[in-house]
């Protein structure tokens, strides 16, 4: 008896299993995983930019620095890598990852929670904020490798590292929670970042009782472990890396360890330690978002400016500006949703907030009690906007002559066009 059409019927059918097991797996995950690890990240490993930097960190970078920004003000190509609550040794792994995709011509690294003695808490809210770091990297033995590091996880201990290279078997039961993203999910446009659009008054940092100069070590293992890893990584590939404290707000007892990383910078010949905390780059008043000081997009907007001046004058960076017509078109796109977010402002500083670093001509009205508050004041001086003893009523030079038609507001325009984008009405 001939066994032979049997045995490729069973076969065929075991394929057809397989391949329908595997399109059911693929169309369950796309459906029911979390997405905020690839509408921030999805870009990056999707797109095929030649990024000339890297930004890489926890949420001081995430929220303080903006690609967008950075390619109208110099051309350059980056994107930011960086993610809430992120701890160095993903960081790590998220950069051997990237570098395996492309080659910057410099990266950047945020080394807050390099001040963290813990490699990787626990927590529930720690382990689900994993996820938005991870879940967008492409499984690969990278991958598998980063996972079993981060985790700790030895041959035997494969749960928790399931979860992470199969998210959907975290995310099953996601079904009762779906939203209009999870059947249209779409990729940001802001190259990695997450602009904050809301603002906190800070309080100026404790720079006077503890100097630049003052250090002490970082008393971190796991910090200066992946700090060192992170640094000998790029200099093995030839990439210089910029370690940065990026403004925020401070407490005393972690300024002398954050200036004393750049003695462990000094160690590697392709690193540099730059510490914004004491360039002046920030007005705690109207920069930060939080009591804990991450960065809105006015205080983003002078970090990106001031890191864009910065690193175009040390590294042959490639002014792309005029041949990268997606990013002028994200950058229209993302200016749009930012002046949606402004024209719902309802009061006068949080629309100087989101007006202050935009690339738009304005008129704007105010009486003298608003344009006196400290807040708005230090707003209005950055725009360059004079007050008088009646408030304010200025146009910016380009900007149409039309006005809030309340007598108190703002009303801000395309500078090239004079499209009207956004009207504050406050009277």
């Amino acid at each position: 008896m001939d066994h032979k059409p049997a045995c490729r019927g069973f076969w065929l059918r075991a394929v057809c299993f397989l391949l329908g097991a595997c399109l059911l797996f693929t169309g369950l995950s796309a459906l029911l995983n979390d997405k905020m690890s690839r509408k921030y990240a999805g870009d990056f490993y999707e797109s095929g930019d030649p990024y000339e930097v890297l930004f890489f960190g926890s949420s001081h970078m995430f929220n303080g620095v903006l690609p967008l920004q950075l390619y109208r003000d110099t051309g350059v190509l980056s994107y930011n890598l960086g993610m809430t609550n992120e701890y160095p040794a993903v960081t790590y792994w998220r950069m051997v990852d990237a570098l395996q995709r492309c080659r910057p011509k410099v990266v950047v690294v945020d080394v807050y929670r390099a001040l963290s003695g813990e490699k990787m808490p626990r927590t529930e809210s720690d382990l689900g904020l994993l996820h938005n770091s991870l879940d967008s990297m492409p499984l690969s033995l990278t991958k598998v490798r980063a996972l079993a590091d981060i985790l700790d996880a030895g041959p035997g201990e494969f749960d928790g590292v399931f979860n992470y290279l199969f998210p959907l078997a975290q995310f099953h039961s996601r079904y009762r929670s779906l939203t209009e993203d999870d059947y249209h999910p779409y990729l940001m446009e802001t190259r990695g970042a997450m602009p904050l659009r809301v603002w906190q008054p800070g309080t100026p940092l404790p720079l006077d009782r503890v100097p630049a100069t003052d250090t002490a070590p970082l008393d971190s293992a796991p910090g200066e472990t992946y700090l060192r890893r992170m640094m000998e990584l790029c200099e093995a590939q030839g990439v210089p890396i910029v370690l940065v404290a990026l403004p925020f707000q401070a407490p005393e007892d972690q300024l002398a360890r954050l200036n004393g990383i750049a003695a462990l910078a000094a160690e590697y010949p392709n690193a540099v330690y730059l510490n914004l905390l004491y360039e002046d780059v920030v007005d705690p008043l109207i920069d930060f978002s939080d009591p804990d000081g991450h960065l809105n997009t006015a205080g983003a907007a002078r970090v990106t400016a001031w890191l864009g001046d910065w690193l175009t004058d040390r590294y042959p960076l490639t002014d792309r500006r005029g041949s990268a017509e997606s990013w002028d078109r994200s950058l229209d796109n993302v200016r749009r949703q930012h002046c949606a977010t402004m024209a719902g402002a309802g009061d006068l500083t949080t629309a100087l907030m989101l007006l202050a670093g935009q690339d738009l001509s304005f008129t704007l009205c105010a009486g003298p009690e608003a344009a006196a508050e400290p807040a708005n004041a230090a707003l209005l001086a950055r725009l360059g906007v004079p007050v008088t003893d009646g408030g304010v009523h200025w146009r910016s030079p380009g900007a149409p002559d039309v006005w809030p038609q309340s007598g108190a507001g703002l009303v801000a325009f395309d500078p090239d066009t004079g499209e009207e984008l956004a009207r504050v009405e406050l009277g």
